[in-house]
């Protein structure tokens, strides 16, 4: 598992050194490779055990209380093959444009830090690679970042996420110093239990470190302008991958924690997470700039999978593990659909479009495609098994809290069809009119999308199978608690 881990950070600074002429093959044929061996790693997970490819080293970071302690439990696997099937599509987004040296290797660096992420088994390690993981989006952000206010928009950004990481940092250190247990390992830290008022700071804390990047309503104004101004690349590492950073440390580092001393916390998380789902629905169907329906549509996803960790149900576990990987392939697929639509018309505004279906049968079909699997209410596509179990865990919770939710199909399906009727159907737009044509290169990669959402629609007992001791992990530890 060292070897995976660190691979990525040694091809980042090949690539920050690399002439600018042959960094692009480079960087596509190794994330290509890596997204396969990903492949390899998850069809070889062992779902009876819960961690698998464990490595310990307790001379990392010595003097902190941190050790080089990794492994992939059956979420985290799901999580590392996904970050590296995010990164081999930023790559190929990548591919007709014109970037530098510097940017290929601040994705790897994050591939690097991401990997680091979800298979850190040690609270201060985790901690490291969370930070690292910004330093290269920051970058990204603001070098290959356009629009009006761009200073102001990446300032906001620094700054919520700067704080969120503090907040989580103190979490961990309460956590430290009022069990008085000296160490940082996950398997530690969870035979201990902190009570009263001190796991309420505990978990306000990591609400918001880990709300702020997800994010929770009403943490989330930084999001939009972000997405706005951010690169398409840039926009598919945040919403694709970076997000689901914030669901898996609640996974990791705050529900095994919880017991039934917190239900006010519970209830209000739930219900913000709910209105944040309605309400990133509500604003996707008004907006015109295609980023701005994907921010907010990404708002009303997450809002949903963050009220399934919250209902503490096993259902809700595989709903959550589920979609957080179906979320970042589909919003992957929709944020290339948008980067074509922009590269071949010059805008992205649906008021000036019309008409594509005409120009690009082929690159209609697959675009519906893709829609259908993220509204989600269709059966066989890969949106509908965990948008079914999210809701039903809401509804076994609260059964008004999971009508409410399940409103966002109806929702999510009016905003997402509205984007697919005013773009590609009716008349040819004046800006439609002069359609570049979609490469072959661009079709195979979204083919591949399409065929993703079609397979885990068909067949998604692979994936579920996978998360299920997980699942049923966190719902033994929570029922012990409570007993």
């Amino acid at each position: 598992m060292q070897l995976i881990l660190i691979l990525p950070l040694i091809v980042a600074l090949v690539a920050f050194f690399m002439p600018n002429k042959l960094v692009k093959e480079f960087s596509l044929a190794f994330s290509g490779s890596f997204f396969l061996l990903s492949l390899y790693v998850l069809f070889k997970y062992d779902p009876l055990n819960y961690y698998n490819f464990i490595y310990y080293n307790e001379t990392f970071l010595v003097g902190t209380g941190g050790s080089l302690h990794i492994g992939l439990d059956s979420i985290g696997v799901m999580m590392f093959a996904l970050t590296n099937f995010v990164i081999f599509y930023v790559n190929i987004m990548a591919w007709e444009k014109t970037y530098t040296r510097s940017f290929y290797g601040c994705v790897f660096l994050m591939q690097f830090a991401l990997i680091g992420v979800f298979a850190s088994l040690n609270a201060i390690l985790f901690y490291f690679f969370w930070e690292l993981a910004l330093l290269p989006i920051y970058y990204i952000v603001y070098k290959w970042g356009n629009g009006k206010e761009l200073n102001k928009t990446f300032v906001r950004f620094f700054i919520y996420t700067f704080v969120g990481s503090l907040f989580i940092l103190a979490a961990f250190i309460l956590f430290a110093v009022e069990t008085k247990s000296g160490s940082f390992e996950i398997t530690e830290m969870a035979k201990n239990s902190l009570t009263g008022k001190t796991q309420i700071l505990y978990t306000i804390f990591l609400l918001i470190g880990f709300g702020v990047k997800i994010p929770i309503f009403p943490l989330h104004s930084w999001q939009p302008s972000t997405y706005r101004k951010a690169p398409a690349e840039g926009t598919v590492l945040l919403s694709g991958i970076m997000l689901k950073m914030g669901l898996f440390g609640l996974l990791r580092w705050l529900v095994p924690f919880q017991d039934d001393a917190l239900p006010i916390i519970q209830k209000v998380v739930i219900i913000l997470a709910i209105i944040g789902t309605v309400y990133g629905a509500i604003i996707a169907l008004r907006r015109n700039d295609l980023k701005l329906i994907a921010a907010f549509s990404s708002l009303s996803h997450v809002g949903l999978i963050t009220a399934g960790i919250f209902a503490y149900k096993f259902v809700g576990f595989q709903g959550v593990a589920f979609q957080m990987l179906v979320h970042g392939i589909n919003i992957v697929g929709i944020l290339y659909i948008f980067d074509i639509i922009e590269r071949s018309t010059g805008t992205r505004y649906l008021s000036d479009l019309g008409g594509i279906s005409s120009k690009s049968p082929l690159f209609s079909a697959l675009t519906l495609i893709i829609i259908i699997g993220t509204i989600a209410v269709t059966p066989l596509t890969n949106g509908f098994p965990g948008e079914f179990l999210l809701l039903m865990s809401v509804f076994l919770y609260n059964p008004i809290l999971g009508i409410l939710a399940g409103s966002t199909i109806i929702l999510g399906a009016a905003y997402l069809l509205r984007v697919y009727q005013r773009a590609f159907m009716g008349e040819v737009s004046e800006h439609v009119s002069n359609f570049k044509a979609v490469s072959a290169f661009d079709l195979t990669a979204l083919g591949f999308i399409a065929l993703l959402v079609l397979v885990l629609g068909i067949y998604p007992q692979f994936i579920l199978d996978i998360s299920a001791n997980g699942s049923q992990y966190l719902t033994n530890l929570l029922e012990l608690k409570n007993n």
